[in-house]
């Protein structure tokens, strides 16, 4: 049996290594093919033709295609990133940006499994009553309204009509904490409400069936209360929909945070994707992409022990 999971814990790891050489190829051959000639960006049309020729040999553009990928594979692993079209360290720009964005993904991933597991109890605890209404009102609302729609009413509300929070920018943990907190407050939220109302949605249901399942009406027989029994009994069971699904939405939301801190005008690294695609600077895109894709698989496989954590049958299935 050991060695059966092992087996499996190995093919999983292949395959999303795999899958990442797939996507690193995909992306550097979308990057390098689809931004035209980008000595041409940086220099203008009216370069003379030796200052192009000195450019396109800096950037390493007149090697052939293979030779450029495997040095991008090599130079990905290794930290050597080099220099965005400004002339800045990838490295130093990714790394203080990714702690902002890791922040809000934290804080919006706080919320919304919280949000969702109380609302989701709460309805299950008594079936088509009020809170099942409003919460399925709430998905309504929630799923009809795009996600920067979202983040502007929040600024609207609580920066501008109630403004107990700031309309953009951000403050670092280490000048203050609470002036951190009131700048990550709102974009985290406009993220939470929306991944929110999909976890409500698919936790319910789990939790709707567990509650019809016998051994639940074998923990009422012995008297256990129902707040209790939704807590120890069926909740533990019916969260591993939920896990499975935040580590799936993880793609989602940082791509939500890239819509998110440009409303904000939160320094993160989805606001420098969408800097650095306007700026068709490929570099600086190629990398935070392979970054997202790690990112995404290293979480897929810490949701998979989760889900084995919470429920032992899941390491026979």
């Amino acid at each position: 049996m050991r060695r059966e999971r092992s087996n499996k814990i190995t093919r999983q790891i292949i395959l999303i290594l795999l899958s990442l050489l797939l996507v690193s190829f995909a992306v550097f051959t979308l990057s390098t093919f689809s931004s035209g000639d980008i000595s041409l960006y940086v220099l203008g049309e009216t370069a003379n033709s030796a200052r192009h020729e000195e450019l396109v040999s800096a950037l390493g553009n007149d090697r052939p295609f293979l030779i450029r990928y495997l040095e991008f594979l090599k130079n990905f692993f290794t930290l050597n990133w080099g220099n965005n079209i400004q002339g800045y360290p990838i490295r130093n720009l990714i790394f203080s940006r990714s702690v902002v964005t890791l922040e809000i993904m934290v804080i919006t991933l706080l919320i919304s499994i919280l949000l969702s597991l109380i609302i989701s109890a709460l309805s299950v605890r008594k079936e088509k009553g009020v809170i099942d209404h409003l919460s399925d009102f709430f998905l309504l609302i929630i799923f009809s309204l795009p996600s920067f729609s979202l983040a502007i009413i929040l600024m609207l509300v609580f920066s501008i009509y109630i403004p107990v929070f700031p309309t953009s920018g951000f403050v670092s943990l280490t000048s203050s904490i609470i002036g951190n907190l009131r700048t990550v407050f709102l974009p985290s939220l406009s993220l939470a409400l929306m991944h929110t109302a999909l976890y409500i949605r698919v936790l319910k249901k789990s939790l709707k069936r567990e509650m019809r399942k016998d051994y639940i009406t074998g923990s009422r027989s012995r008297g256990k209360r129902e707040g209790l029994i939704i807590l120890t009994d069926a909740l533990p069971p019916a969260s591993l929909s939920l896990i499975a699904l935040s580590s799936q939405s993880a793609a989602s939301l940082i791509a939500g945070s890239a819509v998110t801190e440009t409303v904000f005008s939160i320094p993160g690294l989805g606001s420098l994707i969408v800097s650095a695609s306007l700026q068709r600077d490929t570099a600086t895109t190629t990398i935070i992409i392979m970054l997202i894709s790690l990112a995404v698989a290293m979480i897929s496989i810490i949701s998979r022990l989760l889900m084995f954590l919470i429920n032992p049958k899941a390491k026979e299935e």
